[in-house]
């Protein structure tokens, strides 16, 4: 595998036949930064190290099928979404130890969180919303959302600082609620 097919632009993926030597040579170049990425966002070596080890085992495990366009982008996504699910797993079982008292409350708490950040994201210009909507939720680069939509990446980009800046500023009364709420719960 050459640094071509890593760092391609094509817009259809193909296989990416891994080998050994690939593998560790990727493993070599972008496990410490994978780490360090993913203990920012723990804050635990641990659970860093387990992530970045666990996304290696995958992608070994899926080398015949894996597709990817762009390296680098594949591998810091795929340490995010781990990071999210850890603190997924984190949230419920620490819930699943919260008093009686305290649970209920939770779901509810929930819907008016997802229904605060709907409203926020209701009051972006539309061409903003969807734009969000592609990175955000669906994990598309600012390069692919260029492509699909034709317009220049730092287009994108703009569109993508805007509605944070948006969101930051929406949805800031309902950030000291879920921080008023988290403080609340005792385990």
């Amino acid at each position: 595998m050459d640094s071509d097919s890593l760092h391609s632009a094509e817009q259809t993926p193909r296989p990416i036949i891994l080998h050994k030597n690939d593998f560790e040579a990727l493993y070599r170049e972008y496990w410490q930064r994978l780490y360090d990425f993913a203990l920012c966002k723990t804050h635990d070596k641990d659970v860093a190290e387990e992530i970045v080890q666990d996304l290696f085992v995958n992608i070994w495990e899926k080398r015949k099928e894996l597709r990817v366009v762009n390296v680098q982008s594949y591998l810091f996504v795929s340490v995010r979404n781990k990071v999210i699910t850890y603190y997924k797993q984190k949230v419920f079982a620490d819930l699943d130890t919260a008093s009686d008292t305290v649970a209920p409350d939770y779901p509810l708490f929930l819907e008016e969180l997802e229904a605060a950040l709907q409203g926020a994201m209701g009051q972006l210009p539309q061409k903003t919303h969807d734009i969000f909507l592609l990175n955000r939720f669906e994990g598309k680069s600012a390069r692919e959302i260029a492509a699909k939509l034709h317009i220049p990446e730092r287009t994108v980009e703009y569109h993508i600082t805007q509605a944070l800046r948006q969101l930051k500023v929406l949805l800031r009364n309902s950030t000291t609620l879920l921080l008023a709420f988290i403080s609340s719960i005792t385990f």
